[in-house]
């Protein structure tokens, strides 16, 4: 599975971006991955049922935008939303892919 995961905004206005495919991860990371974009039901969302308009998603400058494209096999989504628009079944997800991010970051990669 491919993800491209990026974030901006917030208090501190962090911008994190991370992408990575499943079959060059750590198995564990991997795993972890995978089941939380299941539980998510990431691939199941549309954009619609989080907010009609993608640039609605922005938010006030203390929200945290999100994009999230998920892709494995003929299965692809894109969603954008922010810490108002996200549905509680993504935010494990978002938490994970935040500290993936983070830890990249702070590698310089």
């Amino acid at each position: 599975m491919q993800i491209d995961f990026a974030s901006s905004g917030g208090f501190a206005s962090i911008e994190l971006a991370y992408r990575a495919d499943t079959n060059t991860l750590l198995e564990e990371q991997a795993k972890e991955l995978a089941r939380l974009v299941e539980s998510s039901g990431a691939f199941d969302l549309r954009q619609d049922d989080l907010t009609p308009n993608p640039k609605a998603a922005a938010g006030p400058p203390d929200v945290i935008s999100y994009r999230l494209s998920l892709s494995e096999g003929a299965r692809q989504n894109t969603l954008w939303f922010n810490d108002v628009t996200a549905p509680a079944s993504l935010r494990p997800l978002l938490e994970f892919l935040r500290k993936l991010a983070l830890e990249q970051k702070r590698k310089g990669g």
